[in-house]
C-alpha cells in the first residue's frame, strides 16, 4: 500500500460573488465519469411539478413513511405491555443483514489485501459518521478522540468530508486544516488546484486559502443562492409555531429538522414545505435522518462529488487508487453506487439497523467508524 503524506488541504472562506452563469457543465472537463454516466450538456434536471393544491393524500403518505423511514423503530405500548421486539429478534435481524453488509472491521484484512498496492483516497460524511446524531444540530460536536483519528488518517491518505452542511460549518465543527472539505451535499467544494479541472470550468473559482496556497473553489449551484434564501426565510417564517422545528441554512441547500417534533405535526411539516416549493419549481426535497432537504434541481451530488475531488487529486482512472466512502445518510448512497457501479472502491454504511444500500461493508456507529479509522494508520 502506497502511503503517500506530501499533501495538504487548505481551508478556504468564500471570495465574492462572480456575476455570471455558471450552469452547463461539459463532460469533456470531467473524464473521471464512469461509462455510460456521462454529463448531459447542463446540469439542470427535468423534474415534473405536482399542480397547486393541497398535499393529496397518496402523496402525503408518501412523504410520511419517508419521514417515518429516516426515524428508530419507536417503543409501542399496547394494554401497559411493551411490544417492542425483543432484543434478541433484533440482534438476530442485524446478525443477518451483515451476510450481506459485512463488518469493515471484521473484514479489514480482506480490505487491506486488496489495497496492497493501491493508494487509498478516504471520504467521510460528519453527522452520524464522525460525531453522533444530536436533538439539536448547532451541537453534533466531534469528540478530540475522533478529531485526532481524523488528523492521523489525514496525515497518510488525502482525505475529504462530504457533507450536507454548509462548508465553513462543518469546517468548524472539524477544525482540521489536513482535510478538504465539500459542503451542502457536495455543492460546494474546496480542492486543489488542478488545470485540467480549473481552466475553462465554469462552476470552478480560482483563490487562495488563508494561509496564502492557490485553491480552487467549485459551485455548480451558485445562481440558487437567492432563491435558497428565500425559501429559508419563508421556512423559518411559516415553521416558527411548531415546536421542535428547526431550519437550518446550508447555503445551497435548506435542512427543515423534525427530530423534536411530536410525530402527529410531522404530516403539517410536509404540507408547509410543500406549499412554499410550489412557487419554486427548481428546487425539489430529499429525506435525511429526521430532517427534510430543499435542494436546487441539479445533476450534481455526493457521487458526482466524489469524482471531482479524484479527478481534483489526480486519482482517477487509475487502477493504483482505492477510494473508501463512509456515511450513514440516504444522500450518501450517491457515493456508494459510483463506487460500486464502477468497481472503483469500497462504500462502508455507519448503521445499527438494518437497510438496504449501495455499500459493500457496514460499521455500527461512529465508535467502530473512529476504531475503522486508528486501524488505517497501525
Amino acid at each position: 500500500m502506497d502511503l503517500k503524506s506530501n499533501h495538504s488541504a487548505p481551508v478556504l472562506t468564500d471570495p465574492p460573488p462572480v456575476n455570471k452563469s455558471r450552469f452547463g457543465i461539459r463532460s469533456s472537463l470531467l473524464p473521471y465519469s464512469p461509462p455510460g454516466s456521462a454529463f448531459s450538456s447542463g446540469l439542470l434536471l427535468n423534474v415534473p411539478r405536482k399542480k397547486t393544491g393541497v398535499l393529496d393524500d397518496v402523496r402525503s403518505t408518501c412523504w410520511l413513511d419517508a419521514m417515518k423511514s429516516s426515524s428508530p423503530t419507536h417503543k409501542k405500548i399496547t394494554n401497559g405491555f411493551n411490544t417492542e421486539p425483543a432484543s434478541t429478534d433484533t440482534d438476530v435481524a442485524y446478525r443477518t443483514w451483515l451476510l450481506k453488509y459485512p463488518s469493515a472491521l471484521k473484514s479489514f484484512g480482506q480490505i487491506m489485501d486488496y489495497a496492497k498496492g493501491k493508494r487509498i483516497a478516504l471520504f467521510l460524511d460528519y453527522d452520524g459518521t464522525l460525531s453522533p446524531i444530536v436533538d439539536n444540530p448547532d451541537r453534533a460536536f466531534m469528540s478530540n478522540s475522533m478529531r485526532a483519528a481524523v488528523r492521523n488518517v489525514a496525515k497518510v491518505f488525502p482525505t475529504a468530508i462530504i457533507s450536507g452542511r454548509s462548508r465553513d460549518k462543518v469546517y468548524n465543527f472539524v477544525g482540521l486544516t489536513e482535510l478538504y472539505y465539500a459542503g451542502s451535499h457536495g455543492m460546494d467544494i474546496m480542492g486543489p488546484v488542478r488545470h485540467s479541472i480549473s481552466d475553462g470550468h465554469q462552476d470552478c473559482i480560482r483563490s487562495t486559502d488563508k494561509q496564502g496556497k492557490e485553491v480552487n473553489l467549485f459551485q455548480p449551484a451558485s445562481e440558487f443562492l437567492p432563491m435558497i434564501h428565500e425559501v429559508f426565510r419563508s421556512l423559518v417564517r411559516c415553521t416558527h409555531e411548531i415546536e421542535g422545528a428547526e431550519v437550518e441554512n446550508n447555503k445551497f441547500c435548506v435542512s427543515v429538522h423534525y427530530r423534536n417534533v411530536d410525530e402527529k405535526h410531522w404530516k403539517t411539516i410536509a404540507q408547509l414545505v410543500d406549499d412554499i416549493l410550489k412557487d419554486y419549481p427548481r428546487l425539489r426535497v430529499t429525506h435525511g435522518r429526521k430532517v427534510l432537504e430543499v435542494r436546487p434541481v441539479i445533476d450534481w451530488d455526493k457521487g458526482k462529488a466524489v469524482e471531482f475531488l479524484l479527478e481534483s487529486l489526480g486519482l482517477s482512472n487509475s487502477d493504483d487508487v482505492l477510494p473508501i466512502y463512509v456515511g450513514d445518510d440516504r444522500t450518501d448512497e450517491d457515493a456508494f453506487k459510483v463506487l460500486r457501479d464502477g468497481k472503483r472502491g469500497y462504500g462502508i454504511l455507519v448503521s445499527s439497523v438494518p437497510k438496504e444500500s449501495n455499500a459493500f461493508y457496514s460499521l455500527r456507529d461512529p465508535s467502530e467508524v473512529m476504531e475503522f479509522l486508528k486501524s488505517l494508520v497501525m
